[in-house]
């Protein structure tokens, strides 16, 4: 029997009642917990199963465990230095520990924070800064999503990147999520990404999960806000084990001239539902969406996007791709949506995906909303099997037939990885796959991402 939304999401309302008056938040935490309150009533009363929905990631039942949740801010037996050990060469980043749910900024981004960038806990963001987060979070609950509004009503830290007018930062800030639960227990983590106007800034996101026999949840939202001709390049990795569920929404907004990339690269997980809800209100705006994952066991991958272009002559570009093996399942859900008064936009949508075993099993469902003339707009997606015949050639040539079929699959991969700036991550990405594909266990020594063998704290 299927659970409700009204019990799945009521047992974490239940929960936050009994802990009312008893939460060590900020005031904007404390703001933002209840707004969360608020929208996540609003969503159970108004819950409609999503018919494409896969049923492990349908949100009702994929909360339904009872997770703990750490309201009362219990300092957690996490080692970080300990647990984060990487043998990647230097990625040049600014780096920041977010341990299960908690914000741990490192020496080095202390030491190394370039003047107009700041970084730091969502409970010390500076008075300036307050009411523009809680107006970006604010928005984003508005779109009624029940996992945002969850996430808004539990979250007790997070991490605000705000780069200033004009500012340009040439290294990325690297955010290390870490997983290391000694207990079931849901971490609500939260990301708020600003550029003001003709800023730029790099922001690489690494999930990583320690603890292989201990089931956890990772309920993240990311919030981008783009100013005029400001850039924001966003990279997520994800690097779980087969106990991990993650949902992660992200929301973005752009005005004119901005323009954003998104990357996602899922090696390893359980249970993984994301989500992309961009709206891009200003003119000549480019939006590049792009992800890749490889999944194999019984995992599950999910990805839906839902892309809103309203400006004029603005271009967006969306490429996602799925290798299933074994028993996995995976899904695509994409929308474009060209209102009325957006003349002129050149939209594109498309989904490969690759069923390496007979039963691996794949649902897509690329959709287009026009509701304006002028426009250029394409989508497709395709699910179909590695070509034998591509096997048998490289096997006259003496290639064993494992090893030809890896050899396809991480060239079917490799224009995904392409499409990421930078060189060293390029690089890393494209060996972590080939590990991935030959079977590599996965650990921090194999971590895309590193940069540090030991982070200060």
């Amino acid at each position: 029997m299927s659970i409700s939304a009204k019990e799945s999401f009521g047992q974490y309302l239940a929960l936050c009642n009994d802990f009312e008056g008893k939460r060590n938040a900020s005031p904007l935490l404390s703001h933002v917990n209840r707004l969360g309150r608020e929208a996540l009533v609003k969503a159970v009363e108004g819950y409609r199963r999503d018919p494409l929905a896969i049923d492990a990631v349908e949100p009702a039942e994929f909360f339904a465990p009872d997770y703990g949740v750490n309201l009362g801010r219990v300092a957690l037996d996490v080692d970080p230095a300990g647990s984060f050990r990487c043998g990647v060469p230097n990625l040049n980043s600014l780096l920041v520990i977010v341990a299960n749910d908690a914000f741990r900024p490192t020496q080095q981004l202390i030491r190394n924070m370039p003047q107009g960038l700041t970084v730091c806990s969502l409970n010390a963001v500076p008075d300036a800064l307050r009411e523009r987060v809680e107006s970006i979070i604010s928005r984003s609950l508005a779109k009624g999503d029940a996992a945002t509004a969850l996430n808004a009503l539990l979250l007790g830290d997070g991490v605000l990147v705000h780069a200033a007018e004009g500012v340009k930062i040439d290294k990325a800030i690297q955010i290390v999520n870490i997983s290391n639960p000694l207990m079931p227990i849901l971490s609500p983590r939260c990301v708020v990404v600003i550029a003001e106007k003709n800023a730029d800034v790099k922001v690489l996101l690494c999930d990583h999960s320690q603890t292989d026999s201990v089931a956890h949840m990772n309920l993240e939202t990311i919030h981008v806000d783009l100013a005029e001709n400001a850039r924001a390049e966003i990279y997520d990795i994800e690097e779980g084990n087969a106990g991990s569920r993650r949902c992660m929404r992200f929301y973005a907004n752009q005005a004119s001239h901005s323009s954003l990339t998104v990357n996602a690269t899922g090696l390893r997980g359980g249970v993984t539902s994301n989500e992309y809800h961009i709206a891009v209100p200003g003119n000549e705006a480019e939006t590049s969406l792009s992800g890749l994952s490889i999944c194999s066991g019984s995992q599950v991958y999910d990805t839906k996007v839902s892309l809103t272009h309203s400006g004029k002559h603005c271009s967006s570009r969306q490429m996602f791709k799925n290798a299933m093996f074994d028993n996995s399942r995976g899904g695509f859900g994409g929308k474009i949506i060209v209102e009325q008064n957006a003349m002129f936009t050149d939209a594109a949508q498309t989904n490969r995906n690759l069923l390496i075993g007979d039963t691996a099993r794949m649902a897509a469902a690329p959709q287009l909303e026009i509701y304006c003339d002028e426009v250029k707009c394409s989508h497709g997606a395709t699910t179909g099997q590695l070509d034998e015949r591509a096997v048998f050639y490289m096997q006259t040539r003496g290639i064993p037939a494992e090893e030809a079929r890896r050899m396809l699959t991480q060239t079917f991969m490799s224009d995904i990885i392409d499409h990421i700036s930078f060189e060293v991550l390029r690089q890393r990405i494209h060996l972590l796959v080939e590990r991935r594909l030959s079977g590599a266990s996965g650990n921090c020594d194999t971590c895309a991402t590193a940069c540090h063998t030991e982070p200060e704290l």
